[in-house]
């Protein structure tokens, strides 16, 4: 198969965006010390499991670059879609820890200090919007990449909430601020989590991609000359923009079969961007019996 995933043409950004989130996680660390803030620990402890789920997604992109075995025709793509349902687990697992820490600071908020904890999450927020732009672009069209993005995004509403908590410390010695402020974090990030989950199972499911409707395939196929009909259609998704199709189609002329295969697959993949398909064509005659036999 020579199509190429979204994901493995900007492993680059990744690398980039690890570097990023590996340097602020020193620094949340460091900063978590000099101002004894939990906010921060907690926030250097969730770039540690940035790091570790977006080092296990660049893994899944590069072996996903293997070429096609006899055991496995469509080679490793599947690989970026695991990554991607993983990342959404971390989320999930974050989310619910953030509620959990949100209940600890609210019966018992600890006392911060607010000048270098806002100091340290400014850093923390200009890196994470390097980060954002990095893969803002390409995570339109992949998955995983969407999955990175999102982590990158918690961390830098992570990053402005302990700001304001931050100012709001310094200026009034509420330390209520922070716990609310993360809550605020963790609600806005559920439908995008929700979103990511329903993309990765959709394609383990091998459900037709979101973006294509398959009656209109079928009307599109049904529209080439010498097509009488078309039976067990099948769309799914490899991979993010990795599309595949499988039809049979029915003809009532034996001598343009080679002509309605290649006319079909040209239009499946520059209309509906089917990057592999198979494409059966037998005659109507032969259809209606063998659909009586099974009958």
């Amino acid at each position: 198969m020579q199509a190429t995933s979204v994901a493995t043409q900007n492993r680059p950004r990744l690398i980039v965006v690890i570097a990023l989130t590996l340097s602020y996680m020193v620094v949340a660390f460091v900063g978590s010390i000099l101002a004894n803030s939990l906010a921060l620990l907690t926030d250097a402890v969730h770039m540690f499991s940035h790091v570790g789920t977006l080092t296990m997604t660049f893994m899944a992109i590069t072996l996903a670059m293997k070429p096609p075995t006899a055991e496995r025709s469509f080679g490793y793509y599947r690989l970026e879609v695991l990554a991607a349902l993983s990342d959404a687990v971390v989320l999930v697992v974050m989310d619910v820890y953030i509620f959990f820490q949100v209940y600890q600071r609210l019966l018992s908020p600890p006392d911060v200090r607010g000048g270098p904890m806002t100091v340290v999450a400014m850093v923390g927020l200009a890196l994470n919007l390097i980060g954002i732009r990095v893969l803002s672009g390409p995570s339109k069209q992949s998955l995983v990449l969407r999955g990175a993005l999102l982590e990158v995004i918690v961390h830098a509403l992570s990053s402005a909430g302990v700001i304001v908590a931050g100012t709001v410390i310094s200026l009034t010695r509420w330390y209520a601020a922070d716990p609310l402020a993360s809550a605020l974090i963790a609600l806005i990030m559920l439908p995008n989590i929700y979103k990511l989950i329903m993309g990765s199972v959709n394609i383990l499911m091998e459900s037709a991609p979101t973006d294509i409707s398959p009656s209109k395939v079928d009307e599109a196929l049904l529209s080439i000359r010498g097509v009488t009909g078309v039976h067990h259609l099948h769309l799914w998704t490899i991979t993010s923009g990795v599309h595949a199709a499988s039809v049979h189609l029915t003809t009532d002329s034996s001598q343009q079969w080679e002509t309605i295969q290649e006319q079909a697959r040209k239009l499946l993949k520059e209309n509906f961007k089917m990057t592999h398909a198979t494409i059966q064509v037998e005659d109507e005659r032969t259809h209606r019996l063998h659909a009586e036999k099974t009958r």
